[in-house]
């Protein structure tokens, strides 16, 4: 799996999870969570971005299927 497609995966989990589990005023932003989760608009109701998830996802992705592939 390429870098781009792995990168593509954790943008769209990064966006979904904290989505599922409440959003701003959910169980993510009152944990641990909540730290490196950003608003990327500021008029935007709900909308939430996670970039520890971003790039542990990204990056375990890329080793599992590299790894996989051998």
């Amino acid at each position: 799996m390429r870098w781009l497609t792995c990168l593509l995966l954790g943008a769209i989990l990064g966006f979904t999870l904290p989505q599922f589990f409440g959003g701003q005023t959910g169980v993510w932003m009152g944990s641990i969570f909540e730290y490196g989760t950003i608003r990327p608009l500021e008029g935007s109701p709900g909308l939430l971005f996670s970039i520890p998830i971003f790039l542990i996802s990204a990056v375990a992705f890329r080793l599992f299927f590299n790894w996989h592939n051998n």
